[in-house]
């Protein structure tokens, strides 16, 4: 017979018959509590487990959040519109982002439901009946963010919808929309005093001087609009969101600014609009103080002047992204580095930008201590810039390891653990670079391979060597033991280059993300021969002899590019016909022609080499320019 004993303030059955789940035994409150814990997932594969769990599981207390992107190929409409409905009133974030297989009766099904959202997000789901979005919108009258891109069936009706039934909107997406344009926006602009955050990229009839005005009165309070893709917008808009006339603006004789009043924005998207010149980014200066992000890509009528005009009022910028700029120069490079923004700017989009030269492009990676990403793929940088970006990262990790290091002699810093001096510090992208040779990259894998001493106690505690103790011939590993002082890593660079060389570099970074700095050396040292050594040696002898379908040519770009199943670089297999690249790295350290490689190599020209074994490593010649080959 079941007995019941205490179990902190429940009384709990403990069931003794086979077959009887013990937590029927559990109050359901406590239940409740335990599956809280569990991602959202995992409630939908326990639901499978009896009937009492499938209760439990779709409880609507579980379920404040409910973002189908991550589970919704694994159910069937039917199952997520269950989902939704029986959660109701207690979701408060909802993301339907991608389900496209919603019909036109579970789209109103999930619309009726729910009454308390605060975030939607609808991006794609292009099958999201209309009526259904008109009703979703009046059900949740305290909904704040709503992202509705890409979405078919927003119209102008369903705008005014959202100005009348959402006046706590906060931040509202809807780029791409086909069916919305400037006079449905217009109402939201009207209506929604709290709104931070504007994206219409790509929607139509923006330049409307009417509608411009409204978003200029609104911009008092925005923070971030996005405008990309709005190919009709022209300078004369936006000299309207700035100064509220298509008037010149005028400026003072004195203190040379504009009289305008400045706008809190502080993130500007204007990709794309192909219109806009040079004249907007004049008419944007000291109009945007706070900006920190701006994005102006695809324009290539902007110029350097209207670049030397603005970056001097944004001082807090940290994000510029000039893609496709194609006549900016080192003027708008050398302006950046000279104005208060060099030292904030933390990212920095270059591409496609043919007249910068290494002179602009080595100033700003000296002028800006803050910099993190680079991206100059397809202009003319030499191997003078990769130079210069070693040399850059070298000296703010040892400004660094300076200051910490002081603090740790005075007693105000702990012990730094390898994570606080590890981990990527700057990241290029210089591939299609003609300019650049292998010599660059080899410049980036020597620097990421170097470390530093550094000392883990205070100067007060660290361990003396006793006055008649000579050090002279005991080994560097001994003294550095005695002394508290041990080797850290100085952070690494990440590049993005040529194709052939790029599973190179990932794969040394990898090892040295790992710890495993021998073999990053060892692949950095066979790198260097393979790319200066002479290609008409026994390489290419051997590649003339490998006619067997399933040999592979051991040169380390193609070796790189294949590992045997398809595994990825660093990846241990127990499988004998596959070889990772750590494996192939450290069977080569004998530095001595292997037995196979010699038959092969010693085969008569034209015949088919005999003998070989599949999942045989055949080891180069040290100073040869062979680089390795192995049998898949």
């Amino acid at each position: 017979m079941p007995t019941l004993e205490p179990l902190g303030t429940y009384p709990v059955k403990v069931c003794q018959s086979k077959g009887v789940d013990p937590t029927d035994a559990l109050p359901r409150e406590l239940l409740l509590r335990i599956f809280s814990y569990l991602s959202s997932f995992d409630l939908l594969k326990l639901s499978a487990v009896s009937r009492s769990w499938y209760d439990i599981c779709y409880d609507g207390s579980l379920w404040h959040t409910i973002d189908a992107t991550q589970y919704y190929t694994r159910l069937s409409s039917a199952q997520l519109t269950r989902l939704i409905t029986r959660s109701g009133k207690y979701v408060k974030d909802l993301n339907l982002r991608g389900c496209i297989y919603l019909d036109i009766f579970e789209s109103l099904g999930i619309a009726k439901s729910l009454s308390n959202l605060l975030f939607i997000s609808l991006e794609g789901s292009r099958k999201f009946d209309h009526n259904a979005l008109t009703q979703l919108i009046k059900n949740n009258s305290s909904l704040t963010h709503a992202d509705f891109s890409s979405l078919m069936t927003l119209t102008n009706a369903s705008c005014f919808t959202i100005s009348s039934s959402c006046p706590n909107l906060v931040s509202l997406d809807v780029s791409w929309c086909p069916y919305c344009d400037a006079n449905g926006l217009i109402d939201i602009l009207r209506s929604c005093k709290y709104l931070r955050d504007l994206r219409i990229s790509g929607c139509k009839g923006v330049e409307d001087e009417t509608f411009m005005r409204e978003l200029h009165n609104s911009a008092r309070h925005l923070r971030r609009l996005s405008m990309a893709s709005c190919t009709s917008l022209t300078d004369e808009s936006i000299r309207v969101l700035v100064s509220g006339s298509r008037d010149r603006i005028l400026i003072d004789p004195v203190t040379r600014r504009p009289h305008i009043l400045p706008t809190k924005i502080q993130y500007l998207n204007l990709s794309y609009c192909i219109l806009l010149t040079s004249q907007t980014l004049s008419d944007l200066a000291y109009a945007v103080p706070d900006l920190y992000e701006f994005e102006l890509s695809g324009i290539p009528a902007v110029l350097d002047d209207g670049f030397n005009a603005l970056i001097p009022s944004t001082p807090n910028l940290t994000y510029l992204d000039c893609e496709e700029c194609s006549q900016l120069s080192d003027s708008t490079l050398n302006a950046i580095a000279r104005a208060d923004c060099g030292k904030m700017l933390r990212h920095g989009h270059f591409s496609f930008c043919e007249n910068l030269t290494d002179e602009g492009v080595t100033n700003l990676l000296k002028s800006c201590p803050a910099l993190k990403n680079l991206e100059l793929d397809n202009t003319r940088v030499t191997d003078e810039v990769i130079n210069v970006a070693v040399q850059v990262t070298r000296e703010r990790v040892g400004k660094v390891l300076d200051t910490l290091q002081r603090l740790v002699d005075r007693g105000e810093y702990g012990a730094p653990q390898a994570e606080d001096l590890t981990g990527v510090i700057m990241r290029l992208a210089t591939y299609d670079c003609p300019n650049l040779t292998w010599q660059s990259t080899l410049s980036v894998m020597r620097r990421n391979e170097e470390r530093v001493l550094f000392n883990r106690r205070p100067m007060a505690s660290r361990k003396r060597p006793a006055p008649s103790q000579d050090l002279t011939d005991t080994p560097e590993h001994a003294r550095l033991s005695q002394g508290d002082t041990v080797l850290f890593p100085t952070g690494f660079i990440q590049l993005k280059c040529a194709y052939d060389h790029q599973k190179i570099i990932d794969g040394h970074l990898q090892f040295l993300l790992m710890g495993d700095f021998d073999t990053a050396i060892q692949l950095e040292r066979e790198f260097a021969e393979y790319c200066s050594g002479d290609p008409d040696h026994e390489f290419l002898r051997y590649a003339q002899l490998a006619v067997r379908p399933n040999l592979l040519v051991g040169n380390l770009p193609a070796l790189l590019n294949r590992g045997g199943d398809g595994s990825a670089i660093g990846q241990n297999n127990n499988a004998s016909n596959n070889f990772t690249l750590g494996n192939i790295m450290r069977s080569r350290r004998r530095h001595r022609r292997g037995p196979i490689l010699s038959q092969v190599l010693d085969a008569p020209p034209g015949e088919d080499p005999v003998g070989i074994d599949d999942g045989t490593v055949l080891h180069h010649r040290r100073r040869g320019s062979f680089a390795g080959c192995v049998i898949m």
